[in-house]
Parts: C-alpha cells; sequence; structure tokens
C-alpha cells in the first residue's frame, strides 16, 4: 500500500463495505472468528514489514503445488517455519 497506511487505503473503500462478506473457512459448523477485509490488510502489511511476503518473489507455481492435496494441501504462513493444512474431511467408505 504505497505511501498510505493500512487505515488510509481502506477508508477509501468504505462506501462499499457493504458489498464485502467477511472471511469464513470453508469447514462445516459454527464460525467463531470475524475476519474482514481491514483484518486481512492488517494481516498483508505485517507479513510484508516481517519480510514473510514479496509480491515480486511470490512463486505462483510452488503455491499451486502446495495447494493439491496430493501435495498436502497446505499453506506457509511463516516461510519455511509454520504451515497450514486443510480441515479435516469427511471420509466415506465406497
Amino acid at each position: 500500500m504505497k505511501h498510505r497506511t493500512v487505515e488510509e487505503a481502506f477508508e477509501r473503500f468504505t462506501p462499499y463495505m457493504p458489498l464485502f462478506k467477511h472471511y469464513r473457512d470453508a469447514s462445516k459448523g459454527h464460525c467463531y472468528y470475524d475476519l474482514t477485509l481491514l483484518n486481512s490488510w492488517r494481516g498483508l502489511d505485517f507479513a510484508c514489514n516481517q519480510n514473510w511476503y514479496n509480491f515480486r518473489e511470490f512463486k505462483v507455481k510452488d503455491y499451486e503445488s502446495h495447494e493439491r492435496l496430493e501435495n498436502g494441501d497446505l499453506n506457509w504462513i511463516i516461510p519455511d517455519k509454520f504451515a497450514a493444512f486443510m480441515g479435516p474431511i469427511e471420509v466415506r467408505d465406497q
């Protein structure tokens, strides 16, 4: 967010807030958190400041490979230190 704080950038989207739904993962059941667009941008800003994410160095092919079920369906939260895996799924006998 070049030359703006997250909050300053977010202000420009205020008129459109009713159009944005809060994040909800795909797990079943009640959602116990409320992750907004502002929360997400703050997280991205933090990750960039910690050098955990760099747009110019992001490897799309690696991301797409890791997100495949046969490759673990994971995302690195902190590169090479902390990964998040997909939630549990039901396995049904065929």
